[in-house]
């Protein structure tokens, strides 16, 4: 079971919510701690979620009605923890995209 960062007090949105429930579910991670929340501006309806790698394992930016990002701290390959976030069956109506943050850039 993955370990909370500052105890109980940090909130999720609905849309991380669901996602967090089934990161949870997943083998291989050390930690996941959810950022601040940011409404948004913009109109389109949907549910995304951008992974982004890092070099502790990868950072998901969460967005629905508000974005949230979320970072998740990995013992195991991130690139294998995240196919399995994707083949969730919960999570079928959301908009998966990956990219990667490499370090002096």
């Amino acid at each position: 079971m993955p370990r909370n960062r500052g105890r109980e007090h940090s909130t999720l949105t609905e849309t991380a919510d669901l996602v967090v429930r089934e990161l949870e579910k997943i083998p291989g991670i050390k930690m996941i701690a959810p950022g601040e929340i940011r409404t948004n501006a913009r109109s389109a309806s949907g549910r995304f979620v951008t992974c982004v790698y890092t070099t502790a394992g990868f950072e998901l930016i969460i967005s629905g009605q508000s974005a949230q990002k979320v970072a998740v701290h990995t013992t195991s390959n991130a690139r294998a923890v995240f196919a399995a976030l994707k083949a969730s069956k919960k999570l079928r109506e959301f908009v998966f995209k990956e990219r990667e943050r490499k370090p002096g850039e």
